[in-house]
């Protein structure tokens, strides 16, 4: 990747990264250094990463810190304990807040690959590359996130 190349993924990249750092975590200045992390990281290997991985390269670098950041282990048995609840109907909220409650009550690696698939709309093997995962393990995770998300809008007849 050239100086140039990276000064052009600053400008193609720099909302995707945003947005897929936001549904990890609901702290923006959280999100904003895990996006400033990952392109100075993008930056110092810039020769050895080929320019045609420079996005999955960011997005696996913001996962990555954000995991270390958060401590997933006690996140997602957090999570997996509040995933049982389900998003009450509430006259106050419109469906797009009761969405994203719901979206954001969902263990964090479950609501990474959603958004991967479902928002940025990558492919399973690229979502298994960014993540370090098997294919297998981000087609039952994301089968998963929509069954939860499924559960809790039932009441909105979505």
């Amino acid at each position: 990747m050239t100086i140039e190349d990276y000064n052009k993924g600053v400008d193609a990249w720099a909302d995707d990264a945003y947005r897929f750092a936001r549904s990890c975590s609901s702290d923006d200045n959280i999100c904003r250094d895990a996006v400033q992390e990952a392109f100075a990281k993008l930056w110092e290997r810039r020769g050895k990463v080929p320019k045609e991985r420079g996005k999955a390269y960011l997005l696996s670098t913001i996962h990555n810190y954000l995991a270390s950041r958060f401590r997933y282990d006690q996140l997602r048995a957090a999570g997996e304990a509040g995933a049982e609840g389900r998003v009450e109907p509430d006259t106050a909220f419109e469906l797009r807040d009761a969405i994203a409650q719901a979206f954001q009550s969902l263990p964090p690696i479950q609501r990474e690959c959603l958004q991967l698939r479902d928002v940025e709309g990558y492919a399973y093997k690229e979502i298994s590359s960014i993540l370090s995962l098997s294919e297998d393990q981000v087609s039952v995770y994301i089968f998963r996130a929509r069954v939860a998300l499924r559960k809790k809008l039932i009441d909105y007849k979505i």
